[in-house]
């Protein structure tokens, strides 16, 4: 096969290269009669150069027996000559081969040209991922794999030597073949054999009989082919190689195209050529040595991963089994505790239940004494009746009293979790697998309240315990606090309270919201960093607040939308007013009837929920009006005197509280109604007149449970999670309103009766509480409303005294 505008004396170096490479790798007879007949059969063996690389072949290979040789049969050779001419991509017969400059041979159709980008610029190997450049003509540019077609002429010897009882002869298409011509690659009668030896052009062409040309496929030597002819000069052979432009050529094409070039005969600058590829080869050789060595390195690693692994994974069994055990232990303890506490709650129980039914008896035979009496006495029965039945009657109002006879003994038993946290912050640090770091530590921890969270200003503490291999060696720790959302820095504190080994970091945040701790040891991340810290504001953030935006007409519910302005529910829930983050007004829309509850989505639509006409609004942005839903009832996308509205950014849904209908109503932001959760009742995940909800970063949503004096927590699919209303000194939440969370999942509560703001943890773990009724800064009057700016401070909204004040 001819390849234009190629080298293929470089072309032949190369593939040559790729199966002398191919045959130091495998001891197969295959594989080296291939690479070893391709030398042999298309160079000029009896140079010293190619006997030097057989012999350096030879001596790195264990040569079969000739008399094993011999034993492949033709069907057994042609079988692993088949497997050589499968696609590795199609697995199918190579169809037009196309050599990658990574030595890697595919079909150029369909195999290659689905790998082609869609620029149609390159492929990429899919063996090596070697990155391949396309010219114009993309695959069809790729050059073709000589070796390939020699495979496939070695095929067709096959076919044909197994069928030479019924071939033609090749030249003159009469007679039967009889012979074979290595030169002519045909089947011969003996007439054209004949002529063969007459004529002077073919007289040295090697002829051979039918068996010796199975012998020679057998040992899979392809059949020598033609000399290709000069595709511009045509029956020119191309026996002049030129050096400049590094291809063929003919005689003719040294007069004009190739005429001031460096060329000279094939058989001439062949020799130097193929004295380069065999000093190539031994580069090979040597990398190729290292390679293997590196590949069973790689293996006795990864066998002693694997073995590192199993005993890890016994000790992570048994370390865990022996926790499991000491739980179930603590289970038993604690079930036995529940037991003996229920027992007697009911023996107790049952105690007081006797005294109500033997009062039951009292009270029973009197009125049916007395009832009896009136029925069937006479006058004077009934007369002489009345007394005894009389003082019988006061003496039960004063021997039971209404509260007497309710059972005293309560449903009042509680698992409490307190402490749960540090417990399983321990767990977390619990049994950590240690890959020895870059910095050589064996084992580290950090732990600590201040991995907890913390509040501005105030000086939280994390300790630091590590062992490293060497006792001497120096642990460069350093710590600092982060603000996710400023990037703003936080100096950190390192103190080494035993050296190379356990050490303190303090660190004293000054902005409320999330942050990372960042720890590193020798420039690397210790195990966990960077820890996530919720800072919270200090209670002596809320003496007084940042800024107050007066005149703002009774505001309500509010809400702050993406560019930083403040939408507030105004005129007693008439209309809508949109402020600047001073308190400027912008603008004021909307025809509302007693409205509270306001949200704004990610693309800043305004939702409305319009009380007293039991239905949700939108406004677009600029406050155009754009739809409504709902009416007074109980059905889907019907409202019972709805209150509160939340936007959940991670589903892109509105949760409505929907007050006397006892539930929470999930629609979407077209107003088309999706799921709804929550019923009448004082139980856990029951609810009785929620007004406000709001979502914390975990996606989880509280709702403050007025009827119930307590804020509920739910999934956003409305599964229960945990409640909360307990505060300091016994008391608890009174009548919680608005409800706010703000970015570090510190959570704001109003209440109106005492006027004044609750905070919690998102946990519920009580922080402070601030304000009281009054006309001061920090003093509220009737709080309607609660929401969270751009710059994580709370917005109140303070009705009665007809501001906004902003902490």
């Amino acid at each position: 096969m001819f390849l234009s505008n190629s080298s293929l004396v470089e072309l032949q170096c190369r593939c040559t290269c790729v199966y002398l490479v191919f045959v130091v790798v495998s001891s197969e007879l295959f594989l080296w009669n291939v690479a070893v007949n391709i030398v042999t059969n298309n160079y000029d063996v009896r140079h010293p150069i190619f006997l030097q690389a057989q012999k350096e072949l030879k001596t790195n290979l264990t040569i079969i027996p000739k008399a094993m040789a011999e034993r492949v049969t033709t069907k057994e050779a042609l079988k692993k000559l088949d497997a050589q001419l499968e696609c590795s991509l199609c697995l199918d017969t190579f169809k037009q081969p196309k050599l990658l400059p990574c030595f890697h041979v595919f079909c150029k159709s369909p195999c290659l040209e689905k790998l082609v980008t869609k620029d149609g610029r390159s492929l990429t190997c899919p063996t090596c991922r070697h990155i391949v450049p396309l010219s114009e003509r993309g695959v069809a540019g790729l050059q073709s794999d000589f070796h390939i077609d020699h495979l496939f002429d070695i095929q067709d010897a096959f076919n044909k030597a197994e069928d030479n009882n019924d071939t033609n002869c090749g030249s003159c298409d009469d007679g039967r073949a009889t012979g074979y011509c290595n030169d002519c690659g045909d089947f011969l009668c003996d007439k054209c054999q004949a002529a063969h030896k007459i004529v002077k052009y073919l007289r040295n062409h090697k002829l051979i009989s039918l068996d010796e040309l199975k012998a020679q496929v057998t040992s899979l030597v392809p059949p020598k082919k033609a000399v290709p002819h000069c595709p511009k000069h045509s029956g020119n052979d191309l026996k002049i190689y030129c050096d400049t432009c590094s291809t063929l050529i003919c005689m003719d094409c040294t007069i004009r195209i190739h005429k001031d070039h460096n060329y000279d005969l094939v058989a001439d600058v062949l020799t130097k050529h193929k004295e380069e590829l065999v000093s190539s080869l031994k580069l090979v050789k040597e990398k190729l040595d290292s390679v293997q060595r590196a590949l069973k390195d790689f293996d006795t690693r990864a066998k002693a991963i694997h073995d590192q692994r199993a005993a890890i994974e016994a000790n992570i069994h048994n370390e865990i089994d022996e926790q499991h055990r000491l739980l179930d232990q603590r289970r038993t303890e604690l079930m036995v505790e529940l037991e003996m506490l229920t027992q007697q709650k009911l023996k107790d129980l049952a105690a007081e239940r006797d005294q109500v039914e033997i009062t039951q008896v009292k009270l029973t035979s009197c009125l049916e004494y007395a009832e009896g009496g009136l029925k069937t006495g006479t006058d004077s029965e009934v007369l002489e009746m009345k007394s005894s039945v009389i003082k019988r009657v006061e003496h039960f109002s004063t021997e039971f009293e209404s509260n007497a006879i309710q059972p005293e003994t309560k449903a009042d038993m509680e698992l409490i979790t307190e402490g749960k946290e540090p417990l399983q912050q321990a767990y977390r640090n619990f049994l950590q697998i240690d890959h020895s770091g870059s910095f050589g530590l064996e084992n580290s921890h950090t732990t600590g309240n201040g991995l907890k969270g913390a509040t501005t200003g105030e000086t939280k503490t994390v300790s630091f315990q590590a062992m490293t291999k060497n006792s001497n060696g120096k642990l460069d720790l350093k710590a600092e606090l982060v603000h996710i959302k400023s990037k703003d820095k936080s100096k950190c504190e390192v103190v080494i309270v035993r050296k190379h080994g356990q050490h303190k970091i303090n660190y004293r945040p000054m902005k409320r919201g999330k942050h990372e701790l960042h720890i590193t040891v020798n420039g690397d991340a210790v195990r966990g960093s960077p820890f996530p810290i919720a800072v919270a504001p200090s209670p002596q953030s809320f003496i007084k607040p940042s800024r107050v935006v007066r005149g703002v007409n009774s505001p309500r519910g509010t809400v702050s939308n993406n560019k930083g302005q403040l939408v507030v529910v105004v005129g007693n829930g008439a209309t809508v007013s949109v402020l600047t983050p001073e308190g400027e007004k912008i603008q004021t829309f909307g025809k509302l009837s007693n409205a509270f509850g306001v949200t704004v989505d990610k693309d800043d639509n305004i939702y409305v929920v319009d009380c007293n006409n039991h239905r949700v609004k939108k406004f677009s942005s600029g406050g155009g009006f754009v739809k409504a839903v709902g009416s007074h009832g109980s059905s889907n996308l019907h409202f019972n005197t709805p209150f509160g509205i939340c936007y959940n950014r991670t589903d892109n849904n509105l949760y409505v509280s929907d007050q006397c209908n006892n539930r929470i109503q999930v629609l979407s932001t077209d107003l088309t109604f999706i799921r709804c959760f929550g019923i009448r009742g004082i139980g856990n995940g029951q609810l009785q007149n929620p007004l406000y909800a709001a979502f914390d970063s975990a996606n989880n949503l509280y709702v403050t449970d007025h009827g119930n004096n307590r804020v509920q927590v739910f999934t956003a699919g409305g599964q229960f999670l945990r409640t909360f209303s307990q505060k300091a000194n016994g008391q608890k939440l009174s009548h919680p309103w608005a409800i706010a969370i703000d970015s570090s999942d510190t959570v704001y509560v109003s209440e109106n009766e005492p006027h004044h703001m609750s905070v919690f943890t998102s946990q519920g773990a009580y922080i402070t509480t601030f304000g009281g009724p009054g006309t001061k800064e920090g003093q509220f009057n009737t709080i309607y409303g609660l929401s969270i700016d751009r710059n994580d401070s709370v917005v109140v909204s303070d009705q009665g005294n007809k501001r906004l004040q902003i902490f």
